[in-house]
Formats: C-alpha cells, structure tokens, sequence
C-alpha cells in the first residue's frame, strides 16, 4: 500500500507521467472507438468486402513507409522553429512528389490494361490514403517535439471517430467504402489538425498556423508550375543534416513491417487457415495494451530524451525509474498469461478458442519485453541510432523467417513452432531493451539485478501456486 500510494503521488507531481497518463488515455479512447463502430459495420458489409479492405490498407501501409523519406523522425530532434517549418516542407515535398508517381503509374497501369480491373478503384486510392496518413505522421511529430500531447491525443481520437462515421456513411458503395471512408478520414484530420499546430507561447501564438498555410501554398505552387524539383537551398541542407533518416530509418521500418507480416504470409501455407485465425486472434489480443504503451510512453519519452541530452544524470534518472515501472506493471499480468492462458481465453472467449489461449502463454514472454523495451527504444531516435535500428530489423527479419520455416518444414507443429518464435522474439528484444538502457546512461549491472529480483518477487509465488493448482 506504501508502494502504490507512493507511485500515485510521483504520477501526480511528474509533467512527465501526466504527459503520459494523457496521452494513453486519448489513445486508449481512440482504440477502443473502432471497436464501437465495428458492432455496426460489420452488418453494413459482407466478409468479402472486408478482405478487400485488409489487403488495399496493408499495401497504403507498406508504401506509406516511404511516403516521407523517414524525415518525418527528424522533427523529432530539430533544434528550433525554422528547422522543423523546413523539415516538415521536405517531409510533405517528398511525400507529395513519391505519391505522384505512384498515382501516374496507377493510372497508366488502367489504362493500358486490357480489362479494367475490378478492384480499379481501391488502387486508385492507395497513394491518396499513402500522401495523407504520411502527412499526419509529420503533424504528431510536431506536436511531439512541441510537447502539445493533448493535441495529439485528440487528433488520434478524432482520426479514429472519422474513420468509423464515414466507413459507416458510405456503406452504399460496399465494395469501396471501407478503405474510402478510412482515406477520407485521413485527408479530414490531416486538413483540421494542419492549422491547429499552432504554439501556445511567445508573442505570435498562431506562427505555426501560418508557416503551415505558407508551406502548403508554395508547394501546390509548385505542382501547377510542374516544380516539385529542385528543393530549396534550405531544405537541401537538411536533407543532407539528417540523411540517415532516408538511409536507415526507412528500411529499418520497412523490414519491420515486413518482419510483423511473416506469420500472416506463413504460417496459413504451412498449417492452415484455422491456425492462423487462432494466432492471429491471440497476438491481436495481447497487443493492444502493448501499443498503447508504446504509443503514449514511447511518444513522451523521445521529447524527453532529446531535451535531457545535455543533462545525462537526469536522464539516467527518468530512464531507470521509468523501466521499474514498466516491469512492476508488465509482469503481473504477462506471468498470469502465461500460467493460466489457455484457462483465461476459454473463460472469456469460449472453449474453442482454448488453443488461442495456449498460444498466448507461450508468446507472453516474448510481448512482456516488447511492453518494457519498447517505449524505451526511442531512445535510439534521439540518439541518431538509426543504422543500429535498421541492423536489428533486418536480423529481426532472417531470424523469424528461419524459426518459420524450421516450423513449417521440419517440426511440421504450429505449436513448438511459435514457442521458437516467441523465444527468438524474447531475446532480441530482450536485447533492445537492454541496449536502450545503456544509451541512457542506466548501469545495466543494475538493470540485470533489478529484473533478477522483481522476477523473483512476481513469478515465483505464481510459479508455486501453478503447481499447487495443478493446472
């Protein structure tokens, strides 16, 4: 009691902490949203149409990787006001320019096509949904390095409410209104929450209103006069600044998208659909709270690890008091997952989701680092690691390519095969977390010891009454 009334008080007294509380909790409601809206959607469309829509949508998030050209991180550790107006006129050139191309070899590909496509139209919307959801990354960023984390809480929120009113509206076209509804969406807040990233201090509280009108103005400019290209003198000598971003960040992103599709793409070949459904529902269960941590910690800590860069002591501090968190609120719940899994999906989902439940416990070890390391990872953007990032995707990538087909070929069962790849899993990110520690100046002597003892605090006694249980 002594210990939780004491963590409340330093929630309460921390801007650092209330940033986060603030953010998980528009995020949260921006998550739980799309899952209001699905009790309606899902009687508004058939199956099939949302097949469609899963498929078009992955291929807009895979090209919506590239849409920035990774500038999109450099906002995140610009130096001043000028700096982040011409990073974000890189960032929306280079998106604006990729996603033209993009649309010009849509529309070349329909027109010379023999027989127009059915799915013609949802390919015409992918480098629209690319240009604006790229668009609205830079927004978070600058709200981010802006420390405006309630506008980015209600830009997730509003982003989610407009997906789901206008996916609902425009049930009359069945076929398209799905991935539609959610790019109309896209262009809808990235037009709202454009001129709002205005700075509420200094004398000129809307400069950024008017920067962004400005940029937005010479760069349509540029596209009636057919000159996208050559960038400005400025922008030129940003892109040089922070090339790493487009060298590295980019295809570290790009094999880690890849890297989460793997068990889609190879696991039903090798076992099944059925299987599949089942992991696919465990792992989308257990990573939700995983996101959302990710998403409202990691947002908060980066800003905050790029302020403290010059003050390693506090630094250290905030890190190492933020990974005891993280652990004490990870490892409760992820051990009762793993001893008791199957019990908890049979209870909550049904009997016949007892498999999915199996397969949680084994891929909670694995996730609980993902939970503890993740936010902490964003270090390695503050710090400029982004070759580190890449390396350790790419290796990502090969490991979990190899325990899949070791699985598929040669256990030829879906069940040690995903105690491989949640193992492989737990250790790399085991490492990450680890290494994003000794980026922060945090002992990892320390970091060993303290996770020695909180484990045996936590999972000893559960252990225990596992055993005494017998089940």
């Amino acid at each position: 009691m002594i210990r939780s009334g004491k963590i409340l008080t330093e929630l309460k007294e921390s801007d650092f902490y209330r940033n986060i509380l603030g953010l998980f909790t528009g995020v949260f409601a921006a998550r739980l949203i799309p899952a209001l809206f699905a009790l309606l959607i899902a009687r508004l469309y058939a199956p099939g149409d949302f097949g469609d829509f899963v498929l078009f949508l992955s291929i807009a998030s895979l090209i919506s990787v590239f849409a920035n050209g990774g500038y999109e991180g450099a906002l995140l550790l610009a130096r001043d006001h000028p700096e982040k107006k011409t990073l974000f006129s890189l960032a929306l050139r280079t998106n604006l320019l990729l996603n033209l191309l993009l649309l010009s070899g849509i529309l070349l590909f329909l027109l010379f096509s023999r027989r127009a496509p059915h799915y013609g139209w949802l390919l015409l919307m992918v480098p629209f949904y690319a240009f604006f959801f790229g668009a609205i990354q830079l927004i978070r960023n600058t709200f981010i390095s802006n420390q405006r984390f309630r506008k980015l809480a209600r830009l997730e929120l509003f982003r989610a409410l407009a997906s789901g009113i206008l996916q609902s509206l425009l049930f009359i076209f069945p076929y398209t209104g799905l991935f539609l509804g959610v790019t109309l969406a896209q262009a809808l807040t990235f037009a709202v929450f454009l001129f709002d990233m205005s700075e509420s201090h200094g004398k000129h509280p809307r400069k950024t209103f008017f920067s962004s009108r400005t940029t937005l103005r010479a760069i349509w400019q540029s596209v009636q006069t057919r000159k996208l290209l050559p960038y400005t003198t400025d922008e030129k000598a940003l892109a040089r600044r922070y090339a790493h971003f487009p060298r590295f960040q980019v295809p570290a992103e790009f094999f880690n998208f890849l890297s989460n599709q793997l068990p889609v793409f190879m696991i039903k070949p090798f076992f099944g659909p059925t299987f599949l459904g089942l992991y696919s529902f465990s792992h989308r269960y257990l990573s939700i709270p995983v996101q959302l941590t990710s998403i409202s910690i990691g947002s908060v800590y980066v800003q905050k690890a790029r302020a403290l860069s010059e003050h390693p002591e506090e630094l250290a501090h905030l890190t190492r008091d933020l990974f005891k968190k993280q652990v004490w609120l990870g490892l409760i719940p992820f051990t009762i997952l793993a001893f008791w899994g199957t019990k908890i999906f049979s209870l909550l989902f049904g009997t016949e989701w007892a498999y999915a439940g199996s397969l949680a416990a084994l891929l909670s070890p694995w996730l609980f680092f993902v939970f503890t390391g993740s936010p902490l990872s964003t270090i390695l953007i503050a710090r400029e690691k982004q070759k580190v990032s890449m390396i350790f995707n790419i290796l990502l990538l090969l490991s979990r390519a190899g325990v899949l087909l070791a699985g598929g070929l040669i256990l030829k069962e879906l069940t040690p095969t995903i105690a491989l790849y949640s193992l492989t899993g737990f250790l790399f990110f085991g490492f990450l977390t680890f290494y994003a520690l000794r980026l922060a100046g945090v002992r990892l002597s320390w970091a060993f010891l303290f996770l020695a003892k909180a484990a045996a605090i936590v999972v000893v006694p559960f252990l225990i009454l596992r055993l005494w249980l017998g089940s």
